[in-house]
């Protein structure tokens, strides 16, 4: 009766770690659907059959919650990233006029240039900025841009290429599981061996 005891912790500590082993495997495999004999059931893995889904409320999440365009543009819309833009303008069409117009005239026109040009870019730089950056932002957010690019990329991934990224990046906390599966067998066992024990 004493190695029955013992043996029902260490079989039901088995079965709590191979349940979730499987659990684990049933969300990748199989990756076709494979029908069960005499039922119109079919076993199929989460991903492979839900792919789609998940996609669509992954990019609805990325678009409305983690990173809404609105965000992202005020991101972009800085001080620093205005003076950039000014600052490559401004180099642009300087280097267009040295190879197009003569020195001598392009040396007078040099203080216009360096004075006047670089302070009324930077101001239309600033205006712009500020009525393309609500606009722009606002018909993006309304196209879910972001979302379908998103969504898109998960649809085309290839169902081995995203097991792999997701055990990849979830390997630890899935072996954990496996083990929280064998721990809580293995304390159902306990107890059920002390129940017996005690009737």
């Amino acid at each position: 009766m004493s190695w029955k005891l013992f043996l029902m912790p260490v079989i039901s500590a088995l079965i709590g770690w191979g349940t979730n082993v499987i659990a684990i495997r049933m969300l990748f495999w199989p990756r076709k659907p494979v029908p069960i004999p005499l039922t119109r059931w079919e076993l199929w893995g989460l991903l492979p059959k839900r792919q789609a889904e998940i996609a669509s409320s992954i990019g609805e999440i990325v678009n409305d919650e983690l990173l809404p365009l609105q965000s992202l543009v005020d991101a972009i819309n800085t001080k620093e990233m205005r003076q950039r833009v000014a600052h490559l303008i401004c180099t642009s069409i300087e280097e267009k006029m040295e190879r197009f117009v003569p020195a001598f005239l392009l040396s007078s026109f040099r203080s216009f240039l360096d004075n006047v040009l670089k302070e009324r870019v930077a101001r239309e730089i600033e205006d712009l900025f500020s009525r393309l950056g609500h606009d722009l932002a606002a018909e993006l957010q309304e196209s879910r841009l972001l979302g379908n690019l998103v969504a898109e990329k998960i649809r085309s991934y290839d169902i081995t290429g995203l097991e792999s990224l997701i055990l990849q990046v979830a390997h630890t906390e899935l072996r954990y599981i496996e083990l929280a599966g064998a721990v809580l067998g293995g304390l159902i066992g306990i107890l059920q061996s002390l129940i017996v024990s005690v009737l």
